[in-house]
C-alpha cells in the first residue's frame, strides 16, 4: 500500500543550478579563472570536490589541500548567502506544488532527500518545509556523529527510510538523475523519472514524464499499483 512520496530536492522540487554556478564563478574569479556557462554544463551535478578537481585539472592550478578545502568552504558560504536572499516559493518547479498538494490531500507522507547540508534551508526558503514529514540534512554535526563505516554506507535515502521506518515498497520516488533512479530501484522504491527528454533514464525507471508540468499523481499511483499487481 502506498504511504510515502519521496522527492529529490535539486532538479525535482526546485532548480538550484544557477545559484551553484554564480557561487563557483565568483569563487574562481579570485584565481583569475572565468567559468563560462558552457563549461558549467559539464560540471553541474558533480560534488563540490569533483567540481574543484575538474577545474584544477583543466586550468592547471597548483593548489594545496588547505586551499582546496578553503575554496569549498567559501563556495558553500556564498551559495547559502545567495539562496537565503534569492530563493523563494516562486522557485518551486511548475507542476510540483500541485503534486505536493494532491499528495497531502490523499494523506500521503512527504519526504525530501538531498546530499546537501543546506536541504532544510532550501525547503524553508521555498515555503515547503512544514509540508514534509522529513527533510534530509547532511550537516556537519550529523556527519560527525557517524562512524567512518556509516559515512561510507549511509545515503540520504537509506537514512530517511531507516529514520522513519518506511518500507521501500510503500514509496514512490521522484528523481531527475539516472543515479538517483538506480538507487530507488536498488532498494525497491517505485521510481518516477523526470527525464527532460533524456532517453537513457527512461530505460531504468518504472515510470517517466518528460517535464514536471506533465505530472499527474493519479496516473503515477495507477502505475504503482499496476506494477504490484503484475509482480504478484
Amino acid at each position: 500500500m502506498l504511504k510515502t512520496i519521496i522527492f529529490d530536492i535539486d532538479g525535482v522540487i526546485t532548480d538550484l543550478s544557477f545559484f551553484h554556478y554564480i557561487a563557483w564563478k565568483s569563487i574562481f574569479s579570485f584565481h583569475n579563472i572565468e567559468i563560462t556557462n558552457k563549461e558549467w554544463k559539464t560540471l553541474a551535478g558533480l560534488s563540490r570536490m569533483g567540481i574543484v578537481q575538474q577545474i584544477i585539472k583543466k586550468h592547471r592550478l597548483n593548489l594545496s589541500i588547505g586551499e582546496v578545502e578553503q575554496i569549498m568552504v567559501e563556495k558553500n558560504k556564498l551559495f547559502v548567502h545567495l539562496i537565503k536572499h534569492n530563493l523563494t516559493p516562486n522557485d518551486v518547479i511548475n507542476g510540483i506544488r500541485q503534486l505536493i498538494n494532491d499528495a497531502i490531500s490523499r494523506g500521503l507522507q512527504l519526504v525530501a532527500i538531498s546530499s546537501s547540508a543546506n536541504a532544510v534551508l532550501e525547503m524553508k526558503c521555498l515555503g515547503l518545509y512544514n509540508k514534509f514529514s522529513y527533510v534530509s540534512s547532511y550537516d556537519k554535526p550529523f556527519l560527525n556523529s557517524l562512524s567512518p563505516q556509516e559515512k561510507q554506507t549511509t545515503s540520504p535515502l537509506l537514512l530517511a527510510l531507516k529514520t522513519l521506518g518506511i518500507k521501500a515498497n510503500e514509496c514512490i520516488g521522484l528523481e531527475d538523475r539516472i543515479d538517483g533512479i538506480i538507487e530507488f530501484k536498488n532498494v525497491g522504491i517505485f521510481s518516477v523519472a523526470i527525464t527532460h527528454y533524456h532517453e537513457d533514464i527512461k530505460k531504468v525507471c518504472d515510470y517517466w514524464i518528460d517535464l514536471p508540468e506533465q505530472i499527474n499523481l493519479e496516473e503515477i499511483i495507477f502505475s504503482y499499483y499496476k506494477r504490484d499487481t503484475s509482480e504478484t
